[in-house]
């Protein structure tokens, strides 16, 4: 596994972080490690309600979330992704999809198409590449385009 992949740790505010763990991509195809919500809880950013969430993500949340519950296959843990069954994209899958797509100008589907062929460590090194903040190195958020370690915001 490349050094881009292992885990990176960084500090702040005591919080220990990781960027771009296999454990941080959900079923779907999402990173959670640019999600805003999994970002302000591992760089420390206090809750504020109705502005600021936290998630440990998907998987190590348990999340039950809609396209898992719509999967019986998922359900069962028979798929670690989407990608895996015949009928990817199912209906669920798309809604979100077209929903990231047109939002944040990301496809949770394609996410799946790169997982399937070029396999989770190469998928994590493209998405450290994407994300990662010109300011500081961190992670740029794919929901409002802003690090949480240092606050810059990236422009559409």
């Amino acid at each position: 596994m490349s050094k881009i992949v292992k885990v990176i740790c960084s500090y702040r505010l005591g919080v220990q972080s990781e960027k771009f763990t296999p454990e941080l991509v959900a079923p779907c195809g999402m990173n959670c490690g640019i999600c805003k919500a999994y970002l302000a809880y591992s760089r420390g950013v206090p809750k504020q309600r109705g502005k600021v969430t936290h998630c440990s993500g998907c998987l190590p949340r348990s999340k039950n979330c809609f396209i898992k519950r719509g999967c019986k296959e998922l359900r069962q843990n028979v798929f670690r992704f989407c990608f895996e069954c015949e009928q990817m994209p199912c209906k669920n899958l798309e809604r979100v999809d077209k929903r990231y797509r047109s939002r944040y100008n990301m496809s949770m589907v394609e996410n799946l198409k790169e997982l399937k062929a070029k396999g989770i460590e190469k998928f994590l090194e493209n998405q450290l590449a994407k994300y990662e903040c010109r300011a500081c190195g961190d992670v740029v958020s794919v929901h409002d385009r802003k690090c949480y370690s240092c606050g810059y915001i990236t422009q559409a």
